[in-house]
């Protein structure tokens, strides 16, 4: 077990925004999360803010610690806000608790190829489908088998009626071919942490079935990218009412993610 008293971490608005879609909540403040082909069971103590992971020192320090960006002050970016963006200000002071996290490229752009014009449930629910199908089982909790997340050649070995099985509708086709391009070394997405951010972006785009915002939620989730900042429903939503003159971008940098993510929840929460 390893208990740490991180700042500006909250379970609950990190698991509710919208990153990850293999978080699955035990009770109040505990989860389960399936990443890097590991189990975590992470619980939260309302009161002390202390927050107990059931895993060794060393995955601790070789898996958690980065996933959940604990090395990041996010309370000096917060700091860092316009002091005239009164919106911005208030998301933050509300949505505090939000992390990056760190998660695998692939897994990160194959999930959110499979966002597109789904809600979250029916998000997670595809991706386990897509698991289930072709992962490795890593373990069993109440008669339940639980599985990683599939590597691009296990899921290259699917065929589309198999993708097509796991809910996806049209986007089978797009993860079809995302699964063969990366499996067959067309795409190399360790060689693609290298490129800038715009080099990614362009490169993101090029792959069948990836637009801007999936572009931009990939190397955000995915490649660590803390500029890139995702535009949606509610994004759009949030620049009609309250920034009429557009999102200040510039003012933001090199944060820029991190601070649409404050937004994003902070609206959310307001209009659920």
């Amino acid at each position: 077990m390893k208990t740490i008293t991180p700042s500006q971490f909250d379970l609950e608005q990190i698991a509710d925004s919208g990153q990850c879609f293999r978080w699955n909540r035990i009770s109040d403040y505990k989860y389960r999360i399936v990443a890097f082909g590991k189990i975590l069971n992470i619980e939260q103590d309302l009161e002390t803010g202390s927050v107990t992971m059931d895993c060794s020192d060393s995955d601790f320090d070789n898996i958690w610690k980065d996933y959940f960006d604990l090395g990041t002050d996010y309370g000096k970016i917060i700091e860092r806000i316009p002091e005239d963006d009164e919106y911005l200000k208030r998301a933050a002071s509300i949505c505090d608790g939000i992390r990056i996290i760190k998660q695998d490229p692939w897994e990160t752009l194959i999930t959110f190829i499979i966002s597109q014009r789904k809600n979250i449930p029916a998000i997670k629910a595809s991706v386990e489908k897509i698991c289930k199908a072709a992962g490795k089982v890593i373990g069993e909790i109440d008669g339940e088998k639980l599985y990683a997340f599939p590597t691009p050649k296990e899921l290259a070995a699917l065929s589309e009626s198999d993708l097509s099985a796991c809910s996806l509708g049209y986007r089978a086709a797009y993860i079809y071919k995302a699964a063969h391009a990366v499996a067959d070394g067309a795409v190399d997405l360790d060689k693609w942490k290298e490129l800038s951010d715009d080099k990614l972006f362009d490169s993101l785009c090029s792959l069948y079935g990836v637009g801007k915002k999936v572009a931009n939620c990939t190397m955000l989730f995915g490649f660590n990218r803390l500029d890139s900042f995702p535009i949606d429903v509610w994004m759009n939503k949030i620049r009609d009412r309250y920034y009429p003159n557009d999102f200040p971008i510039e003012a933001y940098r090199p944060y820029g993610g991190i601070m649409q993510q404050y937004m994003f929840a902070y609206e959310r929460s307001i209009n659920s």
